[in-house]
């Protein structure tokens, strides 16, 4: 197979509204404020992840709910306190997204990824007073008992154990948008598929009975469980249908 064309992915879209803290100054400040807090499990290289970050965490609707209600936050599972949570909360698979009420109790997990509907509807449905109790905590101490539960050695022998063996596995699962036997239609579904989305798109050159074939390529899962998430938002979001290939 020969690799033709190939577009970069655009930068990560990281919106300005999700609170910057450790987990403990999250949990302190959701029982202060009698909020929701909201964490979102996230790596630089889950393409559904990015999808979310560019279409659904911008819309408007979705930034008022979670402003309003919750504390929201994003844990990258590829740095060192990311790896630890994603150790702690079993997280398996990319978007995973935790809402916890304001006493520290996880009231949803979502394993998927959100329309923006999907994700007012969840945001709307915990958005009660039970799940926002305000709670006074003494200064300078935690609302509960620390979420590390490892030395900082211990953390780190796993993390990079862990980093190890991530960069060992082959991330190339891609959803197949189309098959075309010449290179300008090809070409053409490429230009139309750049219009709306970032992800990276290959066109791949292999034979079929004798005549070149072009297939149309999209994004770069390392999972097929992510690849399969981002073929249901295209079926889903713009009726595209695709094959895991």
């Amino acid at each position: 197979m020969i690799f033709l064309f190939l577009e970069a992915s655009g930068s990560e879209v990281t919106p300005a509204y999700f609170y910057n803290g450790s987990f403990e100054e999250i949990q302190q400040k959701a029982g202060n404020e009698g909020k929701l807090f909201f964490v979102d499990f996230y790596a630089d290289w889950c393409t559904p992840c990015k999808w979310m970050d560019q279409t659904v965490f911008t819309d408007k609707e979705v930034e008022l709910a979670l402003t309003k209600n919750y504390i929201p936050v994003k844990v990258n599972i590829d740095d060192l306190v990311g790896f630890e949570m994603k150790q702690k909360y079993k997280v398996g698979v990319l978007p995973t997204i935790l809402i916890f009420n304001s006493n520290g109790k996880v009231v949803e997990r979502v394993e998927e990824t959100l329309s923006v509907n999907e994700l007012l509807d969840i945001l709307s449905l915990h958005d009660n007073e039970a799940n926002k109790i305000v709670i006074q905590h003494d200064i300078n101490t935690s609302p509960s008992e620390s979420s590390f539960q490892y030395t900082k050695s211990d953390i780190e022998s796993t993390y990079l154990r862990y980093i190890e063996s991530e960069n060992k596995k082959e991330r190339n699962y891609r959803l197949q948008l189309g098959t075309y036997y010449d290179y300008e239609s090809a070409f053409n579904k490429v230009a139309t598929l750049k219009k709306t989305f970032l992800e990276p798109i290959i066109v791949v050159n292999d034979y079929d009975n004798g005549k070149v074939r072009f297939k149309v390529m999209m994004g770069e899962f390392a999972t097929m469980a992510e690849a399969k998430s981002f073929g249901k938002i295209l079926i889903n979001e713009f009726s595209l249908d695709s094959i895991i290939n």
